[in-house]
């Protein structure tokens, strides 16, 4: 074992994998537990380093990471949810189809910045499934009265999975590709013009986030808008 590793150890969290399951044709969720989680505290839209490499012993061991939304927390039941996304072969996604309970692992976090702004007038929340989980967390945390706006980019519904609770409360669209202004032009559908003001979370596929930014800077001044790549 490398220092780096053993110091690596000494700084994460350990947990085990409770459950894991595929709930989409390219995502599995992991639900994670652990007496470390006692006391855990987060903002919905914070993420995780998760070290997929630590738990092994002797050579095999390796800093491998990959950062994760926090789908959900039970304080209750000491358990902590993730939603992994599998459309690349990379690490990440071939430990998340290998995942079995009792598995260890080792996190770093929380941390993040793309966050809900709670004093937004509205919410528009604009990307594709990558990042399912993380919208899924934000919208939780609107209130009833403040409208919300969505559009999803999905190749396929089979991609799509319910929310923990079970609901879909965001608006999904099939299809072979979504450009940032089909995006906005699905988003104006729903009524986006009738929301000066609102608060834009834009992730997903970093080209569409960028062009998107710019697009929103360019053409919609009266929204503000956050905007964090989810993949390359």
């Amino acid at each position: 074992m490398s220092l780096l590793t053993s110091l690596a150890r000494q700084v994460t969290q350990h947990v085990t994998v409770a459950r894991a399951e595929r709930i989409a044709s390219y995502a599995y969720r992991i639900t994670l537990t652990g007496p470390t989680l006692a006391g855990w505290t987060y903002t919905p839209g914070q993420t995780l380093n998760v070290f997929f490499g630590l738990g092994a012993t002797g050579a095999a061991a390796s800093l491998r990471k990959r950062t994760y939304s926090v789908w959900g927390y039970d304080a209750d039941r000491l358990e902590l949810e993730l939603a992994i996304c599998t459309f690349s072969d990379g690490p990440g996604a071939r430990w998340a189809a290998q995942c079995r309970p009792g598995d260890a692992v080792h996190f770093y976090g929380p941390g993040g910045k793309f966050l809900l702004n709670p004093t937004a007038p509205a919410h528009v929340f604009l990307g594709d499934v990558s990042c399912l989980s993380h919208f899924y967390a934000l919208r939780r945390q609107v209130p009833p009265t403040v409208p919300v706006l969505s559009v999803i980019h999905a190749h396929h519904h089979d991609e799509v999975f319910a929310d923990l609770d079970g609901t879909r409360p965001l608006h999904v669209e099939a299809a072979d590709a979504l450009s940032a202004l089909q995006y906005l032009q699905a988003a104006e559908v729903q009524g986006l013009r009738a929301l000066p003001g609102a608060q834009v979370y834009w992730g997903g596929l970093e080209a569409t986030c960028i062009a998107g930014y710019r697009l929103l800077q360019r053409e919609w001044p009266t929204l503000t808008v956050k905007a964090k790549p989810f993949w390359k």
